[in-house]
């Protein structure tokens, strides 16, 4: 039984990460440095800061795509249309 909740949560934890993008940066010649913070770009649009080891650092800026746009959003999530993207 436990063998049988550990698989079901694992499966389920991959469904909802498998949707994210990340973007990494890279060095003057293109290769990913995976030591430094990279981005997540999460179904909803939301674009989030993440550390080395994929966790997500929710008390940093955030942004949203909208449209064709990227707006700053404040810690909740709602888009701060004053401040300059």
């Amino acid at each position: 039984m436990k063998l049988v909740l550990t698989l079901l949560f694992a499966v389920t934890t991959l469904s909802v990460h498998a949707d994210e993008k990340r973007i990494y940066q890279t060095d003057s010649h293109g290769n990913i440095q995976y030591n430094k913070p990279s981005r997540t770009i999460q179904n909803d649009g939301r674009i989030i800061e993440t550390d080395p080891y994929g966790n997500k650092q929710y008390h940093k800026q955030h942004y949203q795509i909208k449209g064709d746009n990227i707006y700053q959003t404040d810690l909740v999530g709602n888009i701060q249309y004053h401040k300059p993207s």
